[in-house]
């Protein structure tokens, strides 16, 4: 079968760049002819994966993805793919896979925002990509993203299906980075005795770093939150954690390469989610044995249990994200509780859910041939 995949952007990292390269490779594996449909790559995940590249002229982002979008729309026509199957701002698929939220449920997440050319434009190309008849069937990575798409566009019921995220438990391992855990604990000038929290994540204010800082500077007991991750407005976070008294507590280390280290080092990951479709972090964390704690507003809430994760009700209710804090941090090196994590993970692996997608690939390309 001749697939098509789009995304504009192909890359190493990114939560829909990984679900593209896990995807390719592995329908490229079974034998599949795969293209990825994009505006820029790197190196493909299997040596048999091809690209078509697509870079008409345009001037600023919101041109950029609108134009892009168009160029895809005249290539699918003028191709003969037997499936195409999109992973959002486009409005030419078969399948379409929403793995970051609707942008009206995303927009409406941050209501003292006003909305930018750019977003009136995903928004234009959203509704485009879900009107009826533009798609067989849509797939999100959580039944909170499966409501919000019947809420807003109407999908009917037979049309979508969730298949949640996925996790490499070979890379998020903590017994395999064991020398490399022990190496980055030392260079932190980490003690082992006491109790680290972790916050990792891109878009500080969505992920609830102000709400952690806050729980944490409760803690009556001794413990160091390491916050990785980039945000512009990272300095003013700062500030607010010397505020807090908690500076000398409290490391702001930027964006890091190897998450998976940081996953591993950490007796708890923290992630008080305003808006979180799903959060393949919260995966990453268990697989690494280490348990979470996230709110009803991440999407990931739908597969933890009360063994690994603490679901608070929401993102700004300080006094439960600290003691949820506390009730974690009093479980630091408790091995059973790390085996439970990492089981846990296991179930969503990264082949079994990837066998999922192209399960359903499947059943979308039969619906389309019976359709003709």
């Amino acid at each position: 079968m001749k697939i098509a995949l789009i995304h504009m952007r192909h890359a190493n990292s990114g939560g829909t760049e990984r679900f593209l390269n896990a995807l390719s490779r592995y329908l490229a594996e079974r034998g599949e002819d795969v293209t990825i449909i994009c505006r820029s790559h790197v190196a493909p995940s299997h040596p048999a994966i091809g690209f078509v590249r697509l870079r008409p002229f345009s001037v600023g982002k919101a041109h950029r993805i609108w134009r892009f979008a168009q160029a895809v729309e005249r290539h699918v026509n003028a191709a003969d793919y037997d499936l195409v199957y999109a992973l959002g701002k486009t409005w030419t698929h078969d399948m379409l896979r929403i793995g970051g939220g609707t942008t009206h449920h995303h927009l409406a997440s941050m209501p003292r925002r006003r909305l930018r050319f750019k977003d009136k434009v995903a928004m234009r190309i959203e509704a485009r990509a879900m009107a009826p008849g533009a798609y067989y069937h849509v797939v999100s990575n959580s039944w909170q993203s499966d409501s919000e798409i019947a809420e807003a566009y109407r999908v009917p019921a037979a049309r979508r299906s969730v298949i949640h995220n996925f996790v490499d438990t070979r890379r998020f391992d903590r017994q395999r980075l064991g020398n490399e855990v022990a190496a980055l604990g030392q260079q932190l000038g980490l003690d082992g005795n006491t109790p680290v929290l972790l916050f990792l994540g891109t878009g500080y204010r969505r992920k609830g770093l102000e709400p952690t800082l806050e729980a944490f500077a409760r803690l009556d007991v001794e413990a160091t939150l390491l916050v990785v991750g980039r945000d512009s407005q990272q300095a003013e976070y700062e500030a607010h954690a010397q505020r807090l008294g908690i500076a000398d507590k409290c490391r702001f280390l930027g964006e890091q390469a190897s998450p998976e280290r940081y996953f591993a080092l950490a007796d708890c990951y923290v992630l008080p989610a305003r808006y979180e479709p799903f959060g393949f972090t919260v995966l990453e964390a268990l697989a690494c044995g280490t348990p979470v704690i996230t709110t009803q507003s991440c999407g990931a809430k739908e597969v933890v249990t009360p063994e690994v994760a603490t679901v608070i009700d929401a993102a700004d209710n300080v006094a439960a994200l600290a003691q949820a804090m506390a009730h974690w941090v009093g479980q630091k090196d408790a091995a059973a509780l790390g085996m439970r994590c990492r089981e846990l993970a296991l179930t969503l692996d990264v082949e079994e859910i990837m066998a999922q997608n192209y399960r359903r690939i499947l059943a979308v390309h039969q619906q389309k041939q019976a359709a003709r």
